[in-house]
């Protein structure tokens, strides 16, 4: 009985985890090509809130990015073009522990021009979210086309915003 009661708050938590895993967050398994994005309500740099759900009409790059990413830092001149061809929603989510006081500055010195909106662990998890860069090429329903994970080129965002109009 005594090793029983040592274990017993370890049981409680794991139970309690257990309780809040099963809620309405969509499942890790869920976000995959095919599938609608989780819903999301962010803060964005020029102080409006960002829902998910205002991104539909047209398709989205999303993308998830850190100051501190050399990859993720690659890969702003290619959204940058993304964004500037207006066929397509470029949003980025930094996932800086730091902040807008980090986020905002590193912005302003490299010239985005897109949305960026300020992420947490939350939010990424609920992407299924384990490393940086994080693009995912959504069409205007918020459906996903593409995922990637790692530095993407270029050409190969081009032609799944293509795939993704053509949805």
């Amino acid at each position: 009985m005594r090793f029983l009661s040592s274990y017993l708050p370890f049981l409680a938590s794991f139970v309690l985890l257990l309780l809040t895993a099963c809620g309405a967050v969509p499942r890790h398994e869920d976000v995959k090509v095919g599938q609608p994005i989780p819903p999301f309500q962010l803060s964005s740099l020029d102080g409006t809130t960002v829902d998910s759900e205002s991104l539909k009409g047209k398709p989205v790059v999303l993308n998830f990015w850190a100051t501190w990413c050399g990859p993720c830092v690659r890969e702003i001149p290619t959204l940058k073009e993304l964004h500037r061809a207006e066929a397509v929603r470029v949003v980025s989510i930094a996932l800086d522990d730091e902040g807008e006081s980090v986020v905002r500055p590193f912005v302003a010195g490299h010239g985005i021009d897109y949305p960026v909106l300020l992420g947490n662990r939350d939010v990424f998890q609920r992407f299924n979210g384990y490393a940086i860069p994080y693009t995912l090429v959504l069409d205007s329903s918020l459906r996903i086309v593409k995922m990637h994970r790692g530095l993407v080129t270029t050409r190969r965002l081009e032609k799944d915003v293509r795939q993704a109009m053509a949805e």
